[in-house]
């Protein structure tokens, strides 16, 4: 139900290309990005969607991607535009290789609506996040784009330009719903469904600057298996037992939850020297993502073909940790050890420094290298994969380098 306007999207695509293919542009995009680490413990990726990580003595190629986009243009108000993106995923589905399938219908030069799959307006680097060349950085920031793993949105958008003396202002807003799949320890995944989003941005664009400000809100429109199973466990235990099993019941009840998401950025680039930041705030009814605020900020220069940039990326949450039953049994610590994993999921504390360097190889093809530095207060985190956790000898502090070549074509 959820994917019939992309699906009714793509089949007008088969019935209309064989007669209109002298209108069509088609252009591709890829990365190839190897990724080493010296944790142990942490498993580097920077989308929780990934299925795998790189740690100490194991590189991970999981950020390459190769895509294609098609855009047609049926007439002078009505165009239609189509990408599919290829990349590492714990499932392959259509669903999931669909990035984008929607109609852009251009009432005026000030009036824009969409319909279909669009991308879900959360971020500065939303439209593009997937084309490595069309940024500076080796991957963005881990603590600002990884904390939601929802990249598009099935619905319909409506955005406003306004063009001022020397800036034009855009209004946006968007409603629909998406899906997205979170990939944790233990072969643990689960396909969130977002419904009744309902969202606005607002933007200004000079010759240098570009100010954005966001507002969505949501509500949570599924649970996973485990979660059941865990809320069944729990009701069944005394209170005498656990005094804080409602609270945990409570939090667990994802389905239904409302969340709000805030965000504020700013770029600037005068062709010599660059300036972004982005800061984001997470509120909801639920303890298990709430009160969560994320950032980063890039400083940085062009030089002929080299871009050098020095970012810093941070994340805090304020998840309160349950201090468990009063009794101790192999049954209640196994519960209890499953009611962490997933009331405390998004239970983050870091930050990070990068320093990243871009040369452009030609007009289609940029190099890259990125170097982290994180300091992680709290594992397991949402962030990563783990290993050994159980030792108790975590690592804090750790480094990640990032090579990669980025195509469009």
């Amino acid at each position: 139900m959820r994917s019939k306007i992309v699906m009714f999207l793509s089949l007008i695509w088969c019935l209309a290309l064989p007669s209109q293919a002298d209108q069509l542009k088609v252009d591709g995009f890829a990365t190839l990005d190897i990724n080493i680490s010296n944790s142990q413990t942490a498993g580097i990726r920077h989308v929780i969607s990934q299925p795998d990580a790189s740690y100490l003595g194991e590189s991970s190629f999981a950020n390459s991607s190769i895509g294609v986009q098609f855009e047609w243009q049926s007439s002078s108000q009505l165009q239609w535009v189509a990408q599919t993106v290829l990349k590492e995923r714990k499932e392959y589905k259509l669903d999931y290789l669909i990035q984008m399938a929607f109609a852009r219908y251009t009432l005026t030069p000030n009036w824009q609506f969409r319909i279909g799959r669009t991308g879900l307006d959360l971020y500065m680097m939303t439209e593009y996040r997937d084309i490595g060349f069309a940024f500076n950085y080796g991957h963005p920031p881990t603590e600002f784009y990884a904390v939601v793993p929802h990249q598009n949105l099935d619905g319909i958008d409506v955005t406003y330009t306004y063009p001022l003396e020397q800036s034009v202002l855009s209004y946006k807003l968007f409603a629909g719903r998406s899906n997205a799949p979170i990939v944790s320890d233990e072969d643990f995944i689960w396909d969130v469904e977002l419904k009744s989003i309902y969202g606005m941005s607002l933007s200004l664009q000079t010759q240098n600057w570009l100010l954005r400000s966001n507002f969505t809100t949501t509500q949570a429109g599924n649970t996973n298996e485990q979660q059941v199973q865990l809320l069944s466990a729990l009701q069944q235990i005394p209170n005498v037992v656990w005094p804080t099993r409602q609270a945990l019941i409570e939090s667990l009840q994802i389905k239904g939850k409302r969340f709000n998401y805030f965000t504020l950025g700013a770029h600037y680039d005068d062709s010599h020297w660059i300036l972004q930041s982005e800061l984001a705030y997470i509120d909801s009814d639920s303890e298990v993502l709430n009160h969560l605020k994320a950032g980063y900020i890039s400083v940085g220069t062009h030089h002929d073909d080299d871009t050098w940039l020095l970012t810093l990326s941070a994340a805090k949450s304020n998840n309160r940790v349950d201090p468990g039953p009063l009794l101790t049994t192999p049954q209640l610590d196994a519960l209890y050890h499953g009611v962490i994993r997933h009331t405390n999921f998004y239970l983050i504390d870091q930050h990070t420094w990068s320093v990243s360097w871009r040369r452009d190889l030609t007009s289609t093809l940029a190099a890259k290298v990125q170097l982290d530095h994180t300091q992680a207060n709290h594992l397991p985190s949402a962030f990563y994969l783990h290993k050994n956790l159980s030792s108790g000898d975590h690592d804090r502090y750790f480094q990640s380098l990032g090579l990669s070549l980025n195509w469009v074509f």
